[in-house]
């Protein structure tokens, strides 16, 4: 929205146009040349573009040379611009006069009397502006504006002293703008009007390439010196000074813009844009002031604004300022001392409270609020300008240490921002699918990468030879598919986000050895099978009073044969998959696109033993790398036929006679080795001897537990680490990652189902996508891993935030292992 009225110099002016009492007010004179074919002067096109509305519209003059004004009372900025002889529409005014006339005098009386007119003007404008925006009419620079400035400068000294005594005239003036005969040395920035043949990424090095040229240049020439105030005006050593036009805007983008500055929502500037070039220096001078001297032995710079009445009367608000001013490049300095290249929004936060509290201590008077404010103003321009921390939160909840910075194929506003993932700087140490090999992992951002990606680039040197069950995932029919679109899905992170886990807290979550500690891994060990199995997995019969001690309540009665789970694509949408993990409400038809779950084969069931435990499994706590034994009371019932081809039996693959307690029955137990194994961030694993408590064998390798309350109860998922390690007396959380199954030779299939629960009710109960239990092979060594993170439409399940409370957070539910009959060929 606009606040501001046009007017005309040299008429008087209304005293109605500048209804403000504020003293801060800053003048932006624009001068230069114009372009033969534009409509309007780049001067008025400058002051158009900063307020994105035709402020000046009329290109026709009556006078061959004036300046018009406009002063908008919100920003508190006067701007005035000269229509002179370097215009296009001044030139135009030769053809009102009368050929005759033209050519008795020629050109050039008409010529200089215009060039006289102009260059008063110029004068005049350099001696009460702040700024002076020089418009050059192509992308290079126009060398007659040298010649330009020198004449201009020498003018001005031969007029300071009159102009000193014109000023005397007017009571209550400041000493400096007596003394100089202007309010400052202008600041002068270059607008040029055309483009550069370059591309966007290349033009901010252009711009610099010309600033550099520029200041070369003037320094040569001596247009401008050391000592702003000898010069006829100074340019920022440490500040953008050019700008070049940018490319013209499409209607939407630019009604879009329109629209947001007219109603104030939204921040419809960039990092090319015209209003934000100048309200840098705008800002600057109407805070701070302009101090553009260079050298090593420079005096105070002189900047003198409207401050009139105020400065007389207010003796104690001045001394406030005074002070305060003096100690705001103090406090300045102390916020920039010793910051990295980038950093987060607390630690702004917390250096910015460290420079006002200085600030708050050595400045006096009623101004510290105010300089408290400018304070907080350039601390945060500071740190937004390029030294920003990303601070995107991981799954796990830790922030990005990155810049501020762009993900690949994301779109946003910021298109000049850097490519980058994101990166918190936390490692943790996991192991693979099989067990046999550990690693650091990177903090994930996204659950493919943490169920998926990390165990499929691992396997690569570990378990990718080993027999792996394909688990049900999507498979696209053709190149056009796309994700379903699920009822009441709302995606947000389930994790704090809170930001006390930064800089110093990623020092304490650097976890784990490196990765060239890790034992190697032998993939001849894991293809072993041995001849003969372990006398601990093989299967005993009952007999005698042992067969009689057999329990009845947990007696496993086999009345069928099962076999292996088959996946039917045509059962399952081949355009549409599943955006999340599948559960027990996921829409029927629609699979993920990839497996969070593994089950792998390591061999033969001998490559377990249970007095040596998992020798060759790195990261086990003392004492902890056994799996529990399960011996299991099955009842074998025989179908009988009535059929004319008669009957037919079962052979169980047992030698030995079985106890028959019925006809048609057999009763026998099978061995069967468990194990549930827990892993923390820092890659220490144990096993769980029963819900919620670490396994813990003698000296000895003697196990006393069995894994009869592992199988018939819900086991918790998320469980406190008994690692000597921990953050400040916390203990860090392990979770529930792989099942240990070691089979036994009989004529049975173990078979798994696995269906947790990783959160508290109404969290839904996930599952692998079979339809029925998987068989695992007789006499064999299986390891089920389960994800990292679990997702549903909603949202992503992470570890509990609460280490007392983690083993009542979620479940591995009970009923996930069983024994089947073996099917005959």
């Amino acid at each position: 929205m606009l606040y501001g009225t046009k007017f005309r110099f040299p008429v008087k002016v209304d005293d109605k146009i500048f209804p403000t009492n504020d003293p801060n007010i800053t003048v932006v004179s624009f001068i230069g040349k114009t372009n033969l074919v534009n409509q309007f002067p780049t001067k008025i096109t400058c002051i158009n573009d900063y307020f994105k509305h035709p402020i000046f519209q009329n290109s026709e003059i009556s006078e061959e040379s004036s300046i018009e004004g406009y002063f908008c009372s919100k920003k508190k900025v006067l701007f005035l611009y000269c229509n002179n002889i370097y215009d296009t529409n001044t030139l135009l005014m030769l053809d009102k006069l009368e050929f005759d006339n033209l050519f008795e005098k020629g050109f050039l009386h008409y010529f200089s009397n215009l060039r006289d007119t102009s260059t008063r003007h110029l004068i005049f404008l350099f001696l009460v502006s702040h700024i002076c925006v020089v418009t050059n009419a192509s992308s290079n620079f126009d060398l007659n504006y040298i010649q330009l400035f020198k004449t201009l400068d020498s003018v001005r000294i031969k007029l300071q002293s009159s102009v000193a005594e014109v000023l005397k005239t007017v009571p209550g003036l400041p000493k400096d703008w007596l003394t100089l005969g202007r309010l400052c040395s202008p600041r002068v920035l270059f607008y040029f009007e055309q483009r550069p043949p370059v591309l966007d990424d290349n033009l901010k090095s252009l711009q610099h390439l010309m600033e550099d040229q520029i200041y070369r240049l003037l320094r040569k020439c001596r247009v401008i010196t050391n000592v702003c105030t000898n010069s006829l005006f100074a340019i920022p050593s440490n500040q953008e000074f050019v700008f070049f036009k940018p490319k013209q805007q499409d209607r939407f983008t630019f009604l879009l813009d329109l629209l947001n500055d007219t109603f104030e929502i939204g921040d419809s500037e960039n990092s090319n844009d015209f209003r934000e070039f100048l309200n840098q220096h705008i800002v600057l001078a109407q805070t701070e002031g302009f101090s553009d001297n260079v050298g090593r032995h420079i005096g105070p710079s002189i900047f003198v604004g409207f401050q009139l009445l105020r400065s007389i009367l207010d003796v104690e608000g001045q001394f406030s300022e005074a002070r305060c001013l003096k100690v705001l490049p103090l406090a300045l300095a102390a916020y920039q001392e010793n910051l990295p290249s980038h950093y987060s929004s607390q630690y702004h936060e917390n250096k910015k409270t460290q420079a006002k509290a200085l600030l708050s201590s050595h400045g006096r008077g009623p101004a510290v609020q105010k300089f408290l404010g400018r304070l907080d103003v350039e601390c945060d321009r500071f740190w937004r300008n390029g030294r920003r921390m990303c601070e995107f939160p991981s799954i796990i909840g830790n922030p990005c240490i990155q810049p501020v910075h762009r993900v690949l194929g994301e779109e946003n506003g910021e298109n000049k921002l850097s490519v980058l993932p994101h990166m918190s700087g936390v490692r943790y140490v996991s192991a693979c699918s099989c067990g046999r090999r550990q690693a650091n992992r990177e903090d994930p951002y996204d659950v493919k990468y943490a169920n998926y990606d990390f165990y499929r680039l691992i396997e690569e040197e570990c378990c990718g030879r080993l027999r792996h069950i394909t688990f049900p995932i999507f498979k696209p029919s053709s190149e056009h598919f796309e994700a379903a679109k699920l009822k009441g899905s709302s995606k947000s992170m389930h994790f704090a986000k809170d930001v006390e886990k930064l800089i110093t807290g990623t020092e304490d979550l650097s976890l784990g050895p490196d990765e060239n500690e890790f034992p190697a891994l032998s993939v001849d060990h894991l293809s072993q099978v041995a001849a003969d199995d372990h006398e601990d997995s093989q299967t005993s019969l009952g007999k005698g009073e042992a067969a009689e001690a057999i329990d009845e309540e947990n007696m496993i009665e086999i009345t069928g044969t099962h076999e292996q789970p088959t996946i039917s694509t045509r059962d399952f949408s081949t355009t549409e998959y599943l955006p999340c993990m599948l559960h027990v409400h996921s829409p029927v038809g629609i699979l993920p696109r990839y497996s969070s779950w593994s089950l792998v084969c390591l061999g033969s069931s001998s490559l377990y033993s249970h007095n040596a435990g998992l020798s060759d499994q790195p990261g086990f706590l003392t004492g902890s790398g056994f799996l529990l034994p399960w011996d299991i009371p099955v009842r074998l019932q025989h179908n009988e036929s009535n059929s004319l081809e008669g009957r037919r039996t079962h052979n169980i693959g047992y030698s030995g006679k079985g106890k028959r307690a019925k006809q048609g029955q057999h009763e026998f137990t099978v061995k069967v080795f468990i194990g549930v194994e827990y892993e923390c961030p820092r890659g220490h694993r144990f096993m769980s001897s029963s819900p919620g408590r670490v396994l813990k064998a003698t000296g000895a390798g003697l196990v006393k537990d069995s894994a009869q309350l592992i199988t018939q109860n819900d086991v918790p998922l998320y469980l406190p680490c008994p690692c000597p390690y921990n953050r400040g007396g916390k203990a860090l959380i392990a979770q529930l990652m792989r099942l240990h199954v070691v089979t036994p030779k009989a004529a049975v299939h173990v078979t798994i189902d696995p269906k947790v629960r990783p959160a508290p009710p109404p969290c839904p109960e996930f599952i692998t996508g079979f339809s029925e239990p998987v068989q695992l092979s007789p006499s064999s060594y299986w390891i089920l891993r389960f994800p990292y993170v679990y997702e549903d439409e909603n949202q992503i399940y992470t570890l509990p935030k609460e280490s007392s409370r983690a083993a009542q957070h979620g479940y591995l539910l009970k009923g996930t292992c069983g024994v089947v009959e073996l099917a005959n060929e």
